[in-house]
């Protein structure tokens, strides 16, 4: 793998304009894994970029986006490929969401690779260096298609520059437990609310949010410096969870931050210490 090393420094977008993601939390924990690293806290990585676009190029940029945005949009679910003649209605409704004050109203699924590279072409504007990590945290459905099934599905990150991580995604993309979706066919949520099988999966506006997010900083984190994000050991916080269970296993409940042999790896590109 080679010699492994700290990014240059870490910057942390908040889109998601959730009173559940303690920004200021996620970047201490972020300082603690990553000793002496630069890590700033910024508001919404879109409106960062425009501010910095100045006032002579903004509109133009806000065109620009309107459109790429529109692009990234997954029309069909059962196809890879999107159209690129999308109505006007579409373009023109991207271009008045990039003028109100973030969330974005939820309820588009993008395209994952799409829309890291839409915001990869904003990073110019970001105040980013080329060896930093950014990490976007938004409020929007993306996804990515699956040849397997040949349909599109929700995930929680996309690994990429920048990485972007969905707080509606850690709601939707992993599985809720088989139960859930049993009460469901039988009409029975109600019931299921009442035994409290709601806790076994994250909810909107769940205050375990930032806890849960901290598990995927560290998945970008490991994906930026060695490539490889993902733990096969549940209770690791870099464990590639599918169902809801493991995912709030692993980032609550996990006997230690890391597996030992990540915990071994962490230290050979920062300082971070045993905690």
């Amino acid at each position: 793998m080679g010699s492994l090393r700290a990014p240059g420094a870490m910057h942390i977008f908040d889109s998601s304009a959730s009173s559940m993601v303690d920004v200021e939390a996620l970047a201490g924990y972020a300082r603690v894994l990553l000793l002496g690293v630069r890590v700033t806290c910024n508001g919404d990585f879109i409106a960062c970029c425009q501010e910095k676009c100045g006032p002579s190029g903004i509109e133009r940029l806000k065109d620009e986006l309107a459109v790429a945005l529109s692009g990234a949009r997954v029309t069909d679910p059962t196809k890879a490929e999107r159209t690129g003649n999308l109505p006007s209605a579409v373009t023109e409704y991207e271009r008045r969401m990039l003028e109100r004050e973030p969330p974005k109203p939820v309820g588009i699924l993008y395209d994952g690779f799409e829309l890291c590279s839409v915001y990869n072409d904003l990073l110019s504007y970001a105040g980013t260096g080329a060896d930093d990590l950014v990490l976007v945290i938004t409020n929007q459905l993306f996804g990515t298609f699956e040849e397997g099934d040949s349909r599109y599905h929700a995930r929680v990150i996309i690994l990429g520059h920048p990485c972007i991580v969905s707080t509606s995604g850690m709601v939707e993309a992993p599985a809720r437990p088989r139960e859930y979706y049993l009460g469901k066919q039988l009409g029975l949520d109600r019931l299921s609310a009442e035994q409290g099988i709601p806790e076994k999966w994250l909810s909107p506006n769940d205050p375990r949010t930032t806890e849960v997010l901290k598990g995927y900083l560290a998945q970008a984190l490991f994906y930026h410096v060695t490539g490889e994000p993902f733990c096969e050991k549940r209770g690791c916080r870099l464990f590639n969870a599918h169902w809801q269970e493991d995912m709030l296993f692993s980032q609550l409940e996990g006997e230690s931050e890391f597996c030992r042999y990540h915990e071994k790896l962490l230290r050979t590109f920062t300082g971070a210490t045993d905690g």
